[in-house]
């Protein structure tokens, strides 16, 4: 889940960032008019086309896919992003190489721009920072753009200007891809601490409800549980009686029914906090019958001091039985059974 949430984060910048070089690109055209003669322009119009399609097509799958986002997926769609505009600079290097060599008389604003060709990787370097992504995701992006960068000066003739040249690039990486890992370990971690308090209840420690239905999407859209029971149980917290003795605070009553779900849960079942007032869990691997026969041992017998946790309202809901079509018709379908059973209970 944790993953899920993470890789539509990376899909959903992604689509930012492509919005911004599908805008670049074509618009950097305008210099190259103005400083390069007409057969080169010719080129690198020809690149620039095809560059804005690419990313055209990268911005229109992040956004299909989001909704069903994978790590896989993600981590794709950002190569991509990366390497479509460093494909293109490779390209623009080749179109200056063989311009160069049939050409001797270059002047300082051409020399200056096809300089600045060469410090574009940098700029996309930078873009890393803007992605939640830690150490081990960072560095082999990093060592790609590095070659890249070694490859479009494949072209340079005098060996010391390549190595001076390499070395000033590799310095620039280590310190702006540098920066571009700490701003993603930050964010990694600010992204963790913010998931951690929305999934899970602050007064309980369970999964919230909607932490729940995000767990159980899970499960439903992985073809290796296509087959598998998938099952909720809900059980409603009697409210107490103010005339009780010896009554317990609603704290003290919740902490001890939490205490009491989460030491009898088998394993495949994860304990979730419904609502105020409903506790239960969500189950794999485990028939109707099966989750129903553990509710009923667990809450369905008769309430009396030696035990407390009898006499209770309980449902069961599976997705193969009750004929549910998502996620959310499955929690749906449970809380109207709770409530129908609440209702008909005297």
């Amino acid at each position: 889940m944790f993953m899920h949430e993470r890789a539509q984060i990376i899909l959903r910048r992604t689509e930012v960032l492509a919005w911004v070089f599908m805008v670049l690109v074509p618009m950097w055209l305008a210099v190259d008019v103005l400083i390069f003669p007409s057969s080169v322009v010719i080129s690198l119009v020809y690149g620039r086309l095809l560059v804005t399609l690419f990313l055209g097509a990268v911005l229109v799958f992040s956004v299909v896919m989001v909704e069903r986002a994978s790590w896989l997926t993600a981590y794709f769609f950002l190569i991509c992003l990366v390497a479509i505009p460093e494909i293109f600079e490779i390209f623009a290097h080749s179109v200056f190489y063989h311009w160069q060599i049939n050409n001797l008389h270059i002047t300082a604003t051409q020399s200056a721009a096809i300089f600045l060709y060469r410090q574009l990787p940098i700029v996309y370097i930078s873009g890393l920072a803007l992605f939640p992504l830690t150490l081990l995701e960072s560095l082999p992006i990093l060592l790609a753009m590095l070659v890249l960068v070694a490859i479009s000066h494949t072209g340079t003739t005098d060996p010391l200007a390549f190595s001076a040249a390499l070395v000033a690039e590799l310095w620039l990486v280590v310190v702006i891809g540098g920066s571009a890992v700490l701003a993603g370990l930050l964010q990694f971690n600010l992204f963790w601490q913010r998931h951690r308090l929305a999934d899970f209840d602050a007064e309980t420690g369970l999964l919230t409800k909607q932490a729940a239905l995000e767990l159980i999407k899970l499960f439903w859209d992985d073809q290796a549980q296509a087959k598998r029971y998938i099952g909720v149980g809900m059980m409603a917290i009697p409210q107490a009686s103010a005339a009780a003795p010896n009554r317990q605070s609603d704290s003290e009553r919740l902490s001890r029914e939490v205490t009491y779900l989460e030491q009898h849960l088998p394993p495949g079942m994860q304990a979730v906090r419904w609502s105020s007032h409903f506790l239960g869990v969500i189950a794999t691997g485990y028939s109707y019958q099966e989750l129903r026969d553990l509710m009923n041992t667990l809450y369905d017998q008769t309430d009396s001091p030696s035990n407390p946790y009898g006499g209770r309202n309980v449902i069961v809901a599976e997705r193969a039985i009750d004929h549910s079509i998502s996620p959310a018709n499955l929690l749906s379908t449970a809380e109207k059974k709770l409530k129908r059973a609440l209702r008909s209970r005297p």
